[in-house]
C-alpha cells in the first residue's frame, strides 16, 4: 500500500489517541492511501478531500 504523509498522520494520531479500527481517521486514511496506490486521479481528489477533512475535524486544524 502506498503511504502519504496525510494518511501517515491520520494513522499516528489514531494510535496515539487510541481509537478504534472503524474510526473515521483510520478508514480514511487507508481509503486515501490506497486511492494514491490505484493512480485513478478521480478517485485520489475525493479520497484525499474525505480525509483532509476528517483530518480537520479531528485536529482543529483550519481546512483551507
Amino acid at each position: 500500500m502506498a503511504e502519504t504523509e496525510l494518511g501517515n498522520r491520520m494513522i499516528e494520531v489514531a494510535e496515539r489517541d487510541r481509537l478504534p479500527g472503524d474510526h473515521p481517521l483510520r478508514i480514511l486514511a487507508e481509503k486515501f492511501n490506497e486511492a494514491v496506490e490505484s493512480g485513478d486521479s478521480r478517485r485520489l481528489l475525493g479520497s484525499w478531500a474525505r480525509a483532509r477533512r476528517a483530518w480537520c475535524n479531528y485536529t482543529g486544524e483550519p481546512l483551507i
